[in-house]
């Protein structure tokens, strides 16, 4: 099913320890430069790292890394999302891969493969790493939901979306 955890190329990190220490210094360094209104790394359980960032809309996005799995999860990136906006959203990911996007805004299908969930009208992510890379994985993955939030919700479709879902005034919705 998984590969094992294997050593990485950039981070050198060779086991659960050091893949978690890993994830948590990158978060705290998006902390730093105040990419998230509030970070905290919530505790490993079950071998699992937890984390919890204040970030877009004041909105709180928890973050489970499983070191041994190579997986990033974030159970609710958006809330309340209907079918034919699910769709959209599965179309917009799946061009987060394509080779025509720039370099540094792509995710390489070589490295990393991401699933979408939606139960209940909550969409989540799981990002696997496949080469054992867990520091692009993890950038990639704050990537991808920082653009859900200002290039998806904003390329026009979703404004009503945007008002109802986070009670935004309508004058003032950017």
């Amino acid at each position: 099913m998984w590969e094992p955890l294997r050593t990485s190329p950039l981070t050198g990190a060779t086991s659960p320890p050091e893949a978690i220490a890993t994830v948590t210094a990158i978060l705290e360094g998006y902390a730093a430069k105040a990419v998230f209104r509030g970070f905290s790394a919530t505790g490993v359980r079950g071998g699992k790292a937890h984390y919890r960032l204040l970030w877009h809309r004041d909105q709180y996005f928890d973050l489970t890394f499983d070191p041994l799995a190579q997986t990033l999860r974030m159970p609710l990136v958006l809330p309340q999302v209907p079918p034919e906006m699910y769709r959209d959203y599965q179309a917009f990911v799946e061009g987060c891969f394509a080779l025509e996007r720039p370099e540094h805004r792509r995710i390489d299908a070589t490295r990393c493969t991401v699933q979408l969930s939606r139960r209940a009208g909550t969409v989540g992510l799981t990002l696997l790493s496949l080469d054992g890379d867990i520091a692009y994985a993890v950038r990639k993955l704050i990537h991808l939901v920082h653009e859900t939030y200002l290039d998806f919700l904003y390329d026009g479709r979703y404004y009503s979306y945007l008002i109802e879902t986070f009670n935004l005034d309508p004058d003032e919705a950017r």
